[in-house]
């Protein structure tokens, strides 16, 4: 039974402690105060008896007075000092209500009041009597026997009183050992409690503490060593419990990223074993003995199912199962909803393949959501238990369903993207060949036309007039300039299509390379160019970035104009990971509305006779775009243009 109610409720343990004290406490009360009720009727009846004692003496008093003065009234004083001391002895024989009968005291007591009884009966008494009935000598014989027993009659009766508090000393010294007993017992049993709730309330306790911080802290793995059938110890199980569903929820949180993960980076062919995954996961993480995924036909109104968890991948996928054996399968995908059924035994007017072939007594349909509408189920199924689903698990099923539908649509996406790139590819490798050799056919007469000018000129020129050699001339050019676009053009097309390796270029060696290049042109038209002292290294080929700096700066130079004072600026602007550079001039300037046109191909400035194909700055646009950069030009008619590229820069290469 104790220990029954040890390994009870904390409230019955302290309930049952203080129970036990509180009835100590007053036992300990009752007992004291039966004790002190005793001691103070017994001190009650010492100060009686000896305060009465004298009245011995006072009735002896009064009979002498008879002698003197015979009057009745001095023999009623006697008489009623007679009845007091009878009521005093008779008091002190049975009890009143101030004290209990002094008998009860020890038996000597009872003996001294039983021989005082005697006494008084045999001889005091009979002598008042007789003294009260005689005169003369009679009566002075009476007085005289009174006399001699009256000494010995209260000298006993002292001797009563003595042994009385003789008695009370005793009880009060028990009482006093009773008390210290039990505030001994008392502080023991305190002692006895503290400990008691010590090991199962305050120890208990502090490991509850530290479990609870332990999880707080994120080890959801550290017991809590708190092993009781109480509150606290149900407490205990309660945060296991917790932290068992906190490591399931975290495992299935995971799993559903590694799903995640997975479905991204879903390649050719991959469908199959991903949607298996999927399925394995959604039994095992959701506690169920099958997982489902089908797929609604399109054309046979029909279920095929293309994955199953665990050994029945194998045995059913690709199994085809008709719409009137799927009622709840047919409900999800129309309804566009989760159904939960929780009881299939109820349902025996309803054919369900999953309940007669698959043994499910509880299941869950999830649809499988597409782009414009449901495109087939998830379906789990317990088929060793009937089970409750809830809403956590519904979720968690909706979840594993949308990551299969995405799978499916990816796949499905996938294929029809890497089909269509490959049409696209073999598009653009015909054009490509096409316009090589287009590109090869033109420019071959264009040079042809341009040599053959060159030699009428030069046999036939001193016979033809100023007319014929503008007109020579102008053939010459535009044969020059139709095999310079045709050699620009091939340029531009292998730039769309060729691998581009990174390099750490050295801008400012680029430039200077470049403006050597360019050095007869600024020369003969006493350009000045500035440079910044110092210029980013940008992260590309070197190629390219030439490439970018010989049209933008070539293209300055064609279109400075007639400027008394022409220059070019090449300098560079901090714009966070990437950088800016610029080359600007105080040349012609464009119109803004021209501004997006000129990075057309074959698009050229109607402001001037300058040179060119105008395919430069569609060049330089491709050449940035490949570095996910960005090309653009400020600038307004007379006053000079600023065209700007940015590009990434290396890392940790920064500059002011």
């Amino acid at each position: 039974m104790v220990r029954s109610l040890l390994q009870g409720s904390v409230v019955v343990k302290v309930g049952c402690f203080l129970i036990v004290l509180s009835l100590a406490y007053g036992a300990s009360l009752m007992v004291t105060a039966y004790l002190t009720s005793k001691l103070i009727g017994v001190t009650a009846a010492i100060d009686r008896a000896g305060t009465q004692r004298m009245r011995i003496y006072a009735i002896a008093s009064l009979l002498l007075q008879l002698s003197d003065s015979p009057s009745n009234h001095v023999r009623q004083k006697i008489r009623h000092e007679l009845e007091k001391w009878e009521e005093i002895v008779h008091g002190l024989q049975v009890g009143t209500a101030e004290h209990p009968p002094v008998r009860e005291s020890t038996p000597a007591v009872q003996e001294m009041l039983q021989d005082l009884q005697e006494r008084w009966r045999t001889r005091l008494r009979p002598a008042t009597e007789a003294a009260l009935a005689s005169s003369g000598p009679a009566l002075v014989q009476m007085q005289y026997d009174y006399l001699q027993q009256a000494d010995a009659f209260v000298l006993a009766f002292s001797r009563m009183v003595q042994v009385l508090e003789q008695d009370v000393a005793a009880r009060i010294r028990y009482l006093y050992a009773l008390q210290i007993t039990f505030l001994t017992l008392a502080a023991f049993a305190v002692a006895v409690g503290i400990v008691f709730l010590d090991r199962k309330l305050r120890i208990p306790l502090q490991k509850l503490a530290k479990g609870a911080e332990r999880l707080a802290a994120g080890n959801l793995n550290a017991a809590i060593e708190v092993r009781s059938e109480d509150e606290l110890g149900q407490l205990a199980q309660a945060f296991e419990e917790m932290a068992e569903s906190i490591r399931s929820k975290i495992d299935q949180i995971t799993a559903l990223h590694s799903t995640g993960q997975e479905i991204s980076s879903l390649g050719h062919g991959g469908l199959e074993q991903e949607l298996r995954r999927i399925v394995d996961r959604a039994a095992l993480l959701l506690k169920t003995d099958l997982a489902v995924l089908m797929v609604r036909h399109p054309l046979m109104n029909c279920w095929v199912i293309e994955a199953a968890s665990g050994e029945a991948f194998d045995d059913i996928r690709h199994k085809i199962l008709l719409s009137e054996e799927t009622p709840f399968a047919n409900q999800a995908l129309e309804s566009g909803r989760s159904v939960i059924v929780d009881k299939a035994s109820l349902e025996q007017d309803v054919p369900m393949r999953f309940r007669d072939e698959f043994g499910a007594k509880s299941y869950v349909v999830v649809p499988l959501h597409g782009p414009h509408h449901p495109i087939g189920v998830l379906i789990l199924l317990s088929t060793s238990v009937t089970r409750t689903f809830t809403e956590w698990d519904l979720h968690f099923a909706e979840q594993f369903a949308s990551y299969a539908a995405v799978a499916i649509e990816n796949a499905r996406l996938f294929d029809a993207a890497e089909s269509e790139t490959h049409e696209l590819r073999e598009k653009i490798k015909a054009v490509e060949r096409h316009v090589a050799e287009l590109t090869h056919e033109v420019k071959a007469p264009a040079g042809r036309v341009a040599e053959f000018a060159s030699w009428i000129e030069h046999d036939y020129g001193q016979r033809l007039d100023s007319n014929a050699l503008r007109y020579l001339g102008w053939i010459k050019k535009e044969g020059s300039d139709l095999a310079n676009l045709a050699e620009r053009t091939l340029d531009f097309a292998r730039l769309t299509h060729l691998p581009s390796p990174l390099e750490s270029v050295d801008t400012q060696a680029v430039v200077k390379e470049v403006l050597e290049l360019l050095g007869r042109d600024l020369e003969n038209r006493r350009i000045r160019a500035q440079i910044a002292a110092e210029l980013p290294r940008f992260a590309c080929r070197r190629i390219h970035l030439k490439q970018v700096l010989e049209n933008l700066i070539g293209n300055a130079i064609k279109y400075l104009g007639d400027q008394p004072e022409p220059f070019i600026e090449i300098g560079a602007l901090v714009d966070g990971q990437r950088a800016v550079l610029y080359v600007r001039d105080n040349g012609v300037g464009i119109d803004p509305a021209m501004t997006e046109r000129i990075f057309l191909p074959f698009q050229r400035l109607g402001t001037t006779d300058a040179p060119g194909a105008g395919i430069g700055l569609s060049i330089v646009k491709t050449v940035v775009e490949q570095y996910d950069g960005s090309v653009w030009v400020e600038s307004s008619p007379r006053r000079g243009s600023s065209f700007y590229v940015r590009l990434p820069v290396v890392a940790g290469k920064r500059f002011v």
